[in-house]
């Protein structure tokens, strides 16, 4: 029992040195790799991408991007991003109500930044209870047999080291909007 015991946590142990590596790996030598995206491209991609997983789960998935919004990127952490926040919408969908995800943009006045909003309304979080914890690691705020607390984390550490910010607005059992928050290039 002791040797099981051990094994365990010895898997668990190497699953986190894992889950750690690969926020350094997210954290080094990223500025100099930031390209020009077009955000259009990318959203439509990953709406592509999850179209089996919205069906199945009866989740309708839109988007309004504007074909000419430009972001600044790696392309592989843009992508783990979206697909992230997308699966999640799905994953914590409600069951109580048709379920939606909606991803659009807006442009903040003051700074030029481009915000992409991307929209559900699933579960929601309790922000009063959790918000401090919502983006640490290991930390789940559902259960669900696939949930382990990993997701939030490596995509706000990806987000971060591009140079943009997360923000989330929710309620429960209303949904929840996360707002990423892309700096122009003059920022």
């Amino acid at each position: 029992q002791i040797i099981q015991l051990l094994g365990t946590a010895s898997e668990n142990l190497r699953e986190t040195i894992e889950h750690l590596n690969e926020v350094v790996v997210i954290n080094t030598s990223v500025k100099e790799n930031l390209n020009d995206l077009n955000l259009r491209d990318f959203v439509e991609n990953a709406v592509e991408n999850t179209s089996a997983l919205a069906i199945e789960a009866n989740v309708k998935v839109d988007f309004d991007i504007d074909k000419n919004i430009q972001i600044q990127g790696i392309p592989a952490y843009v992508d783990s991003i979206l697909l992230n926040f997308i699966t999640n919408g799905i994953k914590y969908r409600s069951l109580e109500r048709k379920s939606f995800i909606k991803l659009f943009t807006e442009k903040d006045a003051a700074t030029g930044n481009i915000i992409l909003n991307i929209e559900d309304n699933g579960l929601g979080i309790d922000l009063q209870r959790f918000g401090h914890k919502l983006f640490e690691m290991y930390n789940t705020f559902h259960r669900h047999k696939d949930s382990r607390g990993i997701g939030l984390f490596i995509t706000k550490s990806q987000i971060e080291a591009i140079g943009a910010k997360v923000e989330v607005e929710s309620e429960v059992n209303q949904g929840t909007i996360f707002k990423i928050v892309f700096k122009n290039e003059e920022n």
